[in-house]
């Protein structure tokens, strides 16, 4: 079986919408494609989680600029107090004078390397150090601390337990990140899987009429987050389901499922 291509799962897990539509029905069929994408996507989660987010950027204080500048001063002091190291001057080649003849080249005495020029070399590793210390500063501050970006939510879900599962619940969210990513974020109340034994819980998308199924990852303890592959809507999928499934192999769905419920615009 031809499987997709790395590149392919890679922009799938990043949610890129420009991602082949036979790329995405592939994956979703295939076991080996999934659980790749769906490694994928935890450590794509993981960086976004672990990230700083919704930080308020504020100005520094003058004190910091201060501290910039007595720097700098400081080590373009130093450099002009330190004593300059002789530096090998070529030997002078004394020539007879000859009248009406010019001095041959290289025989003018070589001009020893003066302590300013060392002073002004201190000055500018000193002023490029704060400059590329200024950049990243200010690079890292658009980059990570971006003020009032927040997730949007775009539509939610009740999970009631099933009739073998009555005593269990859950909720369901679907969001929009600021960098266009949608996430399914699922939160379960119900019995935990037995210690030891082989059964696991998978979170399912499913359509209206529960003849189509697609899984969006595995449900390690009582929530979970789920970066959505692109082309996927909750307008085409939108029930939540969440399954007890046994280790057979089998990546279908079990027919156990604990809860479910129908995803709701939200607004």
């Amino acid at each position: 079986m031809t499987h997709s291509d790395p590149d392919a799962l890679a922009m799938l897990a990043l949610g890129d919408p420009e991602v082949d539509e036979a790329d995405v029905e592939h994956v979703m069929g295939c076991p080996e494609c999934r659980a790749e994408l769906d490694r994928l996507m935890r450590v794509t989660r993981a960086a976004r989680e672990n990230g700083p987010v919704d930080f308020e950027l504020l100005e520094p204080s003058p004190a910091v600029w201060e501290g910039i500048r007595a720097q700098i001063a400081a080590e373009a002091t130093a450099g002009a107090d330190d004593p300059a190291p002789a530096e090998p001057v070529a030997p002078v080649q004394t020539l007879p004078h000859t009248p009406g003849r010019r001095p041959a080249p290289g025989s003018a005495p070589s001009r020893p390397a003066g302590r300013p020029a060392r002073s002004r070399r201190r000055w500018v590793a000193a002023l490029s150090g704060a400059a590329v210390l200024l950049v990243a500063v200010v690079v890292a501050a658009t980059v990570f601390l971006r003020p009032g970006q927040q997730s949007t939510v775009e539509a939610q879900a009740t999970l009631a337990g099933l009739p073998a599962w009555s005593t269990s619940s859950g909720t369901a969210t679907m969001e929009r990140e600021p960098d266009g990513t949608t996430v399914l974020q699922v939160a379960l109340e119900s019995p935990a899987v037995e210690a030891g034994g082989s059964d696991y819980r998978e979170v399912w998308l499913m359509n209206s009429d529960l003849t189509k199924s697609i899984s969006v990852g595995l449900l390690d303890g009582g929530s979970g987050r789920f970066v959505m592959p692109p082309n996927i809507a909750a307008a085409d999928y939108p029930v939540v389901d969440i399954s007890q499934q046994p280790l057979n192999g089998d990546p279908g769905h079990s027919g156990d499922s604990i809860v479910r419920g129908t995803l709701t615009a939200s607004g």
